[in-house]
């Protein structure tokens, strides 16, 4: 039973193309994807503990998050340089999950990035969601631990395939 939703940022819940920087190259804001804030909304009404998990840097990151409005829909942040491990590497999955207090098996991970994404939460045990809405990455899937267990294109798929779940 799935009772966590574990989400990537960059072209998950914001676009990148769309990232804003200042004068020194840090980034400021973002356009949040198409669902992204009514889709979060409906999960937290589900009573699904939600968290991100996003390779980068923290200023960075905060910056966006704080700028869209995405810090009060997670129960859990974590961010790469905050923890010193990037995805596909299963301790930055690990302290997503102790944080919400949920074991993989119970969690699902939504990202576009087979790589990091799907990998990692795979590794783990967790279930994993494909989003591709964008051709910016790789669409090859090279082993059995990078096939994801369900494919979107809108994030408001994810909701009826949860019920699905």
């Amino acid at each position: 039973m799935i009772k966590a939703i574990c989400f990537d940022l960059g072209d998950t819940l914001i676009a990148e193309e769309s990232v804003i920087h200042n004068s020194s190259g840090q980034a400021t804001t973002a356009r949040v994807i198409h669902g992204t804030l009514e889709v979060l909304t409906a999960l937290r009404k589900g009573g699904y503990k939600v968290a991100m998990i996003a390779n980068g840097d923290s200023a960075g990151a905060r910056n966006i998050i704080k700028a869209t409005g995405l810090e009060d829909y997670f129960d859990a942040i974590i961010i790469s340089e905050e923890v010193g491990i990037e995805k596909p590497c299963r301790g930055i999955f690990e302290a997503a999950l102790a944080k919400l207090g949920v074991k993989a098996k119970n969690a699902l991970m939504v990202g576009n990035r087979i790589d990091a994404d799907i990998l990692g939460a795979n590794r783990l045990g967790m279930k994993s969601m494909w989003f591709r809405w964008n051709g910016r990455y790789s669409d090859t899937i090279e082993s059995s631990q990078e096939k994801p267990d369900f494919t979107i294109n809108s994030l408001f798929q994810l909701p009826v395939l949860l019920a699905l779940i």
